[in-house]
């Protein structure tokens, strides 16, 4: 699956004349009006105004070139810092009077720098800002590559959150002014993906998450494939990244069989990769005895990225591994806008309490299970489990400090045969203008088995940030 973005603009001159001829048509708008609106502009001073009122007609001068985006910019930050005038902009955003307030009008205002961060956030988190227009802005700010205005937006009003004890999360978004995990402590997220959204993200202790389910032990001793590992994302102006571990599990050990009744292994759980074009998501490692039953169809086969189990050849094969979707983007701007998209709408929806007309999902990354071992003879030793495959990271702050990371594959459970080995999973770090400090130390290897899963991905990279 794919995303690409793109930003789809009105005609200039079309909106241009639309808002030239709207300067002249509404009443009972006189030329010292317009003449006073176009000085308040260019002199950023809305005291100029010959009324406050005339603030709704503020587009005008912009269509017809007589003021530019960066002076009408700094003019609505003035009078929303200044004279208290952010309700009013809410509303004009909101309920587009006159079609002055276009989308294409919006877009050029928000991205722009002289638009600060702070009335941006007062902007979106105004009651009288309508669902659809916050999210219209903060999918500009997404699009524009203004990762930092975004985060400063959703945060405006959230608590700072310090976890001075373990805990496990009871949600999968956390959305903090700042974020601190003490030294010592350990932060288990309660879903497969744990988000974490925050002006100041300071892990000192460690994040660890689960993945997708493990295929069963087949009936005589198969051993239990392993879980795959889950996924953290991180979206912070500053990211202090700590120890995360979102690491495959290993497969289990087959037992000795008491029973006649043998089964096969069960499949492992697919999980879900957010990858960059050109790349692959790594396979498990197939299990010992890999074949195609007609006793039940199972195989042993490596997934993405879980591990095969292992298995009596031709009659109880373990369990396949694990196959996950996965989400293919451009490049890493192409991947972060969609995770603010998704994540924006959830702010909306959970914390604002706004429905748009429509969202976009959360994008979920964690590894596979690996497949169940199968089932022996009575009096002998069942397979082994194949392990499950490595989680996702995905880290984004405008200056990260560097951690340790770790999304290795599981091994592969011992027995009368081994299962496959777990691939390793992904790493991304995308950091802004404020850089990468310090050494990463990552773990992306394959898990051992019948056959090793495969190594995983690691890459750390700037991004584009404008803001």
């Amino acid at each position: 699956m794919g995303f690409g973005f793109a930003t789809v603009t009105p005609s200039a001159t079309s909106v241009a004349q639309a808002g030239a001829a709207a300067v002249w048509s509404y009443t009972p708008r006189s030329l010292t009006d317009i003449q006073s609106l176009v000085s308040a502009i260019q002199n950023n001073n809305p005291s100029l105004l010959s009324t406050l009122s005339d603030i709704l007609y503020v587009p005008a001068p912009y269509y017809t070139g007589q003021v530019s985006a960066t002076q009408v910019a700094a003019f609505i930050d003035n009078a929303i810092m200044n004279y208290g005038m952010v309700g009013a902009f809410a509303s004009f955003i909101s309920n587009y009077p006159y079609g002055l307030w276009s989308t294409s009008f919006v877009s050029n205002i928000v991205t722009n720098p002289y638009l600060t961060i702070t009335s941006v956030a007062m902007l979106v988190t105004n009651q009288g800002m309508s669902a659809n227009s916050a999210q219209f802005i903060l999918y500009q700010l997404a699009n524009n590559y203004d990762y930092n205005k975004w985060i400063y937006t959703v945060t405006y009003n959230a608590p700072s959150i310090t976890f001075s004890t373990n805990t496990t999360l009871n949600t999968n978004v956390l959305i903090a002014q700042n974020v601190t995990i003490a030294s010592g402590v350990t932060v288990t997220c309660g879903t497969t993906t744990c988000f974490f959204v925050a002006q100041s993200f300071n892990n000192y202790g460690t994040i660890a998450a689960i993945g997708a389910p493990s295929g069963g032990g087949g009936s005589g001793g198969g051993g239990v494939g392993g879980t795959g590992g889950g996924g953290v994302i991180i979206v912070a102006i500053t990211a202090v990244i700590g120890t995360i571990n979102v690491n495959g599990s290993a497969g289990g050990t087959g037992s000795k069989s008491t029973t006649s009744s043998l089964g096969c292994g069960g499949g492992g759980a697919g999980g879900a990769f957010a990858i960059i074009s050109g790349m692959s998501v790594p396979t498990g490692g197939t299990g010992y005895g890999a074949s195609i039953s007609a006793n039940c169809g199972s195989n042993g086969n490596a997934g993405y990225n879980g591990g095969g189990g292992g298995g009596l050849t031709d009659y109880y094969p373990g369990g396949a591994g694990g196959n996950a979707t996965v989400s293919t983007f451009s490049n890493g701007n192409a991947l972060l806008t969609y995770i603010l998209y998704g994540l924006g709408d959830y702010w909306l929806l959970k914390v604002r309490g706004l429905t748009p007309s429509s969202s976009t999902p959360l994008l979920f990354v964690y590894g596979s299970g690996g497949g169940g071992g199968g089932g022996n003879n009575s009096g002998y030793v069942g397979y082994g489990g194949g392990g499950g495959g490595g989680g996702e990271v995905i880290v984004y702050g405008n200056s990260v400090i560097a951690g340790e990371v770790s999304a290795y594959g599981g091994n592969g459970g011992g027995g009368g045969g081994s299962g496959g080995g777990g691939a390793g999973g992904i790493i991304f770090v995308f950091y802004g203008p404020g850089g990468l400090s310090g050494t990463m130390s990552y773990n992306v290897s394959g898990g051992s088995g019948n056959y090793a899963g495969s190594t995983g991905i690691y890459l750390a990279t700037s991004v584009t940030v404008n803001g």
